[in-house]
């Protein structure tokens, strides 16, 4: 998936060491991610090895890295979320402190609601952020989602959950090209 500005692609295991110093390993980007603290590099490859898109497929937690320069600068994707009880997918963004207040976080949503709704057939995405994190709650909102309501899924703490509907998508859309 790329954008103007931005390349998300599968990863490898020299993005390990990299996103770990950037951003898994790093206090204050990890503050409102997963349990709220800096992994380990060992961890860090664990959850790596896990979660993320190593091959071809089209959803899942990708690398995310500026085009003009091919650096790392966070991770993205699209990956299943039960947290409304249902068979949905969050679009998610993590960002290493150098891109942020950049509009990154808009532009790859942007992408994201668009790849999940045009390629894989979303009739609804949903968006989770820690209460506390008005950066990227207000991300989400800016991407037209709206606030349902604060949730928690197993092995996850509480997150406000957001969603937006296919149809306001194409809505929204529509009025832009307008």
């Amino acid at each position: 998936m790329t954008t103007p500005r931005l390349i998300l692609r599968t990863a490898n295991e020299p993005d390990i060491k990299v996103l770990w110093e950037r951003v898994l390993g790093d206090s204050d980007v990890m503050r409102y991610v997963f349990q709220g603290v800096p992994m380990t590099l060992e961890r860090a490859g664990e959850v790596m090895r896990k979660f993320f898109t190593f091959g071809d497929t089209l959803t899942g937690v990708a690398i995310l890295t500026e085009k003009s320069t091919v650096e790392i600068i966070g991770f993205a994707g699209l990956f299943p979320c039960a947290a409304l009880g249902a068979d949905d997918f969050e679009i998610g963004f993590v960002l290493a402190r150098q891109a942020w207040g950049r509009g990154i976080a808009t532009e790859i949503g942007e992408a994201q609601l668009g790849f999940g709704f045009e390629q894989v057939s979303c009739r609804r995405l949903l968006g989770l952020a820690d209460p506390q994190n008005g950066s990227s709650i207000h991300a989400l909102e800016k991407l037209g989602m709206k606030y349902l309501h604060d949730a928690s899924e197993p092995g996850r703490p509480n997150r406000s959950v957001f969603c937006l509907e296919v149809g306001e998508w194409r809505r929204r859309i529509r009025e832009q090209r307008a």
